[in-house]
């Protein structure tokens, strides 16, 4: 049996590890599109305040970890393109070479996580200091912004536990934060 699971943070690492308990024999697979596996979300806002003083706190585990503790092989920086259930295959994308190759799976599991939405006109990428504060690439690229343009101000959009630990820190760091919250309450 081959169970293929899709996203590598902490849904899908746990579901990993507890199909690994329920059977040696199976063989897991998990696709990521990104670069790092089963880190603390969370924990990005402390990092980039300088409450957690290493970016590599966030991320105690990567793939070769869980191919010897779990016998699982994780790809990051995999794409998954499509998936024909019917067929029980995958198409996946290689992000680093462009290759695309096809995958089969007996169990198919979605484990992808939440998309963070970006309001127009934000959304087009063409704004140097808009982020989303989702992937510890997101943190890489927030701590880099502000160590070479030492921004004096911030705008956090979005009143849940990470706005609101992003507004806290970007505060410890001395800026000046609006917080802006589309609903009527944080």
């Amino acid at each position: 049996m081959k169970i293929v699971i899709i996203g590598s943070v902490a849904a899908g690492t746990s579901v990993a590890a507890k199909a690994r308990r329920n059977t040696e024999e199976a063989e897991i697979v998990v696709y990521d599109q990104g670069k790092d596996i089963s880190y603390s979300v969370c924990g990005i806002p402390y990092q980039i305040g300088g409450e957690v003083e290493s970016i590599d706190q966030l991320t105690p585990r990567n793939a070769a970890w869980f191919k010897k503790r779990y016998n699982v092989d994780i790809f990051t920086e995999h794409k998954v393109t499509k998936a024909n259930h019917e067929t029980k295959t995958l198409e996946v994308l290689n992000v680093v070479t462009g290759e695309t190759e096809e995958d089969h799976y007996d169990v198919l599991v979605l484990a992808t996580g939440a998309s963070p939405f970006t309001p127009p006109p934000f959304n087009q990428n063409e704004y140097d200091n808009v982020f989303q504060v989702r992937n510890i690439q997101d943190n890489r690229d927030i701590t880099a912004y502000l160590s070479l343009k030492q921004p004096k101000k911030a705008v956090v959009v979005g009143s849940g536990f990470i706005g609101l630990e992003m507004t806290e820190q970007l505060e410890h760091k001395g800026m000046e934060v609006t917080l802006v919250e589309m609903q009527d309450q944080v």
